[in-house]
């Protein structure tokens, strides 16, 4: 693979990536690898597709690639800038998160006008052990510049990739009029971006608009099909939309953020549950017969948690079947 054929296909990766298609991007990335194992920023995206993915094992995969391909360049702003975002993914320890920063205020340093790299520095920042220890004044400072380097990666984001990332940020802020704004510019410069939709979608549901919500994440999921991250935002907006269900939304919330796992061993619980409430019941009415004062707290108590529990998972299913139907409704034809 000469020169120009690897600017094409990193471009290319680059693009696919940007569009939501890991995939895609993977395995154009190793075939790039198959014609050169040591090419250090091919190894910094294949890591950063890795990031993207679910999971403890394909995170810590990914970290150990970014730190490969740090030690055959590791001078490399992309190189860099991945393993920086590798350590925020899946360094949790206190190491990880210095060497984190380290290598965010190098590669700022070295691009100060780079949005991206200003991004990867409030989150760094936001991360360290000197913010989470921080107090009072202190912490208020170190907040506000957190916040200078998030206002200068706004100014400077200049396509759709960059004002996502700073929109995120917005988010974690609660500034949702910000976070709207940049997803609607990230729109108008590429319309197909799922997380752009996605981004409105978590505005509308925090301004309690769920209908739009969900034809907002809707069309976000049609541009990303099986993403698990906007599947949950939908079945939430999609339990918001009946007043009466406002009590369970926190459980609802709860379930939806389950893997399969805890799937079924929700309704297994809640089955538990059931038998004892029931057991209880019968038992106070025997000693209602027998003229002797119920333990009806008990019974109340098993009774209450046991509805709770039932109503949320049902909403949850319910809520994810309603999806399937709809998705159908926005699918793009075969050709």
């Amino acid at each position: 693979m000469d020169g120009f054929e690897r600017a094409a296909s990193e471009q290319a990766a680059i693009a696919l990536m940007r569009a939501g298609n890991m995939r895609g991007a993977e395995a154009r990335l190793r075939t790039m690898l198959t014609s050169n194992p040591n090419d250090a920023r091919a190894m910094a995206l294949l890591a950063r597709c890795r990031l993207e993915e679910e999971g403890k094992a394909q995170k810590a995969e990914a970290l150990e690639i970014a730190r490969a391909a740090a030690a055959v360049e590791p001078d490399d702003p992309l190189v860099r800038a991945t393993l920086a975002y590798a350590l925020q993914k899946a360094g949790k320890d206190k190491a990880a998160r210095a060497e984190q920063l380290q290598l965010a205020e190098e590669v700022a340093g070295d691009r100060p006008d780079d949005s991206d790299a200003l991004f990867s520095l409030a989150v760094a920042r936001f991360n360290s052990d000197a913010y989470r220890k921080a107090k009072g004044l202190k912490r208020l400072n170190q907040y506000a510049a957190a916040r200078d380097l998030i206002d200068d990666a706004e100014r400077f984001a200049s396509d759709p990739y960059e004002l996502i990332n700073v929109a995120h940020l917005r988010l974690r802020e609660w500034n949702y009029d910000a976070a709207a704004a940049l997803a609607q510019r990230a729109m108008q410069l590429d319309p197909t971006m799922p997380n752009s939709f996605q981004i409105l979608a978590e505005c509308a549901l925090a301004r309690k608009q769920p209908l739009d919500a969900y034809e907002l994440a809707l069309e976000a999921l049609r541009l990303s099909p099986g993403d698990k991250e906007i599947m949950r935002l939908l079945t939430r907006a999609r339990a918001r939309q009946h007043g009466l269900l406002r009590p369970f939304l926190s459980g609802v919330d709860w379930i939806v953020e389950m893997d399969r796992r805890g799937l079924v061993i929700v309704p297994l619980l809640i089955g538990v549950i059931g038998v004892l409430w029931a057991l209880s019941v019968t038992y106070d009415l025997a000693r209602v017969e027998s003229g002797r004062s119920p333990a009806i707290l008990f019974s109340v108590g098993l009774g209450v948690v046991f509805t709770y529990a039932a109503v949320s998972y049902l909403t949850a299913v319910n809520a994810r079947m309603q999806i399937r139907r709809d998705l159908k409704r926005v699918a793009l034809p075969n050709f």
